[in-house]
């Protein structure tokens, strides 16, 4: 209990006593991933016996990072390229620390203030950006 993460919390049910495990602080997967534990119990009689156990605590992954990209990435294209030229591949992680939780997929948001979402589209698992049309600059409104 290396840095105060667990403590006992003694209760009595039906003339038993019992310890349950607790934690003090949220525990975090992409940090520790596995506590190891022993308990101890004693008794206060004359000759005091004690006997230990051993816990081991495997936490589950959540999905609780928030995917960010790792560059700003900026594309050029040539006019007159066919549709489906590649312009530009974006890059993002996410430091969850298992699959599917660290699975990123990319997609151009649709939005009216998103000029370019009808211009081109992305490989929804590569992040590659490609052309939906021919750009020609001369009929550029």
């Amino acid at each position: 209990n290396k840095y105060d993460t667990f403590y006992l919390q003694q209760r009595q049910d039906n003339g038993w006593t019992y310890a349950d495990v607790k934690v003090n602080q949220p525990l975090d997967f992409e940090r520790i991933k596995e506590y190891n534990l022993t308990i101890r119990v004693e008794n206060n009689g004359a000759q005091q016996l004690a006997s230990e156990a051993t816990i081991f605590i495997v936490l589950e992954d959540v999905n609780d990072e928030i995917p960010l990209f790792t560059e700003r990435e900026q594309g050029t294209v040539m006019e007159g390229e066919p549709v489906g030229t590649p312009v530009t591949r974006i890059n993002a992680i996410d430091k969850d620390g298992t699959f599917p939780n660290n699975q990123v997929y990319y997609y151009i948001v649709d939005s009216i203030r998103n000029e370019g979402k009808d211009s081109f589209e992305i490989n929804s698992q590569s992040g590659e950006v490609f052309t939906k049309m021919i750009f020609d600059r001369e009929t550029k409104g």
